[in-house]
């Protein structure tokens, strides 16, 4: 079975690089058969972009979302039902499954989403900051999030800027790197759940660390303007995250001190 789906998965890589897409897909069902893994969903939606298929790469990327939220991986679902939205904006079917999130295990009883084999568990999950919200907060929340498809080494916020926008990290991976007593210290490296960018929207100070992609990675970001907006509507979600803030300080205020 091993071999057969290296076999397999040599053959997408090999119709990927030819950009044999319609190859590539029909390999990628097999493999899908043998090893039912959401992403293999996720690049067959990808796959199915390439060709101009629209229709279809918003259906694929929904079958991987509920295969995520099945799993319990949350965020994950997430960032793929609103890939789905990105193209078809208007698709009530993804939006609804979204609302749905709220009511997963893994936001309701508070748990850390499962941890893929060879990743690291998230140092500053975003689960807590969904479990706080009512439904009507956390539908508002998503509703405004934009996701951003960024490249290795891409900064996608830099220290000493001005930026106010927050960000959840939905795949790959990215290094928090900031200034202490003129040298610079990696106060963590983040992964999928992780959040970011809240203390220069809580403090209105500039950003505090510098946050680069250290590979392909996917962020959904809620802009300032959107959240001042929701905070007009529902100010408790302020305090939310002011709360799941000072719940990380003392973890960064101890990286610090060890780095010195």
């Amino acid at each position: 079975m091993a071999s057969e789906k290296a076999a397999i998965a040599e053959n997408v890589q090999k119709y990927l690089g030819k950009s044999d897409w319609k190859s590539a897909i029909a390999e990628m069902e097999k493999l899908f058969a043998i090893d039912q893994d959401p992403i293999i969903r996720v690049r067959i939606g990808d796959a199915r972009q390439k060709m101009n298929q629209k229709a279809e790469a918003v259906k694929e990327y929904i079958h991987a979302a509920d295969l995520y939220a099945e799993k319990g991986f949350v965020v994950k679902a997430l960032a793929q039902y609103k890939l789905a939205l990105r193209l078809d904006p208007a698709n009530k079917d993804a939006q609804g499954r979204i609302e749905l999130l709220h009511t997963n295990k893994s936001v309701s009883e508070l748990k850390l989403e499962p941890i893929e084999d060879g990743a690291l568990e998230p140092t500053r999950s975003v689960i807590p900051l969904f479990s706080d919200f009512t439904q009507e907060e956390f539908n508002e929340f998503t509703k405004r999030m934009i996701i951003h498809t960024m490249p290795p080494g891409k900064a996608i916020i830099k220290e000493g800027d001005t930026g106010r926008s927050v960000f959840i990290l939905t795949r790959g991976s990215v290094k928090v790197v900031a200034t202490v007593m003129g040298k610079k210290v990696e106060l963590a490296a983040l992964q999928a759940s992780d959040f970011f960018g809240e203390i220069a929207f809580l403090t209105g100070k500039p950003r505090t660390a510098t946050v680069e992609t250290t590979e392909e990675s996917d962020v959904l970001e809620v802009a300032e303007e959107d959240l001042n907006e929701m905070i007009v509507k529902s100010p408790r979600i302020r305090e939310v995250l002011h709360n799941y803030h000072e719940q990380r300080v003392k973890s960064t205020l101890e990286k610090v001190k060890d780095s010195l």
